[in-house]
């Protein structure tokens, strides 16, 4: 039997749980009307299918970062072949020195970069100003 708007009992426990667990039972500040509400089971290219068997478009991708669309082959194999090697190592690796060397060379002022697990964390490591700059403002 299914529940509103056509959703299966699956869907629906889904969207129950998430009014238990997340305010307002969504992930960000973006609200659909009840009836419009889905859970996303699995996406494929730019396409989303929920877990009442319902087909959507995705015009979001990600917010930007999914140009290529969910799944994408070459991604999905990428990202397996770094898998067998190891994941956050939290040391040095060719891939990371690699990535720091192509946002230096497509960021004209990034001599150099760091990595940072969170905006926290990002503005933490941030240098104090200068001490002629301290000296004026304090």
């Amino acid at each position: 039997m299914a529940g509103p708007a056509g959703r299966s009992p699956d869907e629906e426990a889904l969207l129950q749980k998430a009014m238990r667990v997340l305010p307002g039972g969504v992930l960000g500040g973006y609200y659909a009307p009840q009836e419009l509400a889905f859970v996303v089971r699995e996406a494929r290219g730019p396409r989303l299918h929920d877990f009442s068997g319902r087909e959507y478009v995705d015009y979001i991708l990600g917010s930007g970062p999914l140009v290529l669309g969910h799944a994408h082959p070459a991604v999905v194999a990428a990202v397996e072949g770094q898998l067998r090697k190891g994941t956050t190592y939290f040391q040095l690796s060719e891939p990371t020195l690699n990535l720091a060397e192509e946002i230096c060379r497509a960021v004209p002022c990034a001599e150099q970069v760091r990595f940072c697990g969170s905006g926290s964390e990002a503005t933490f490591t941030v240098p104090g100003p200068p001490s002629r700059a301290t000296k004026i403002w304090s």
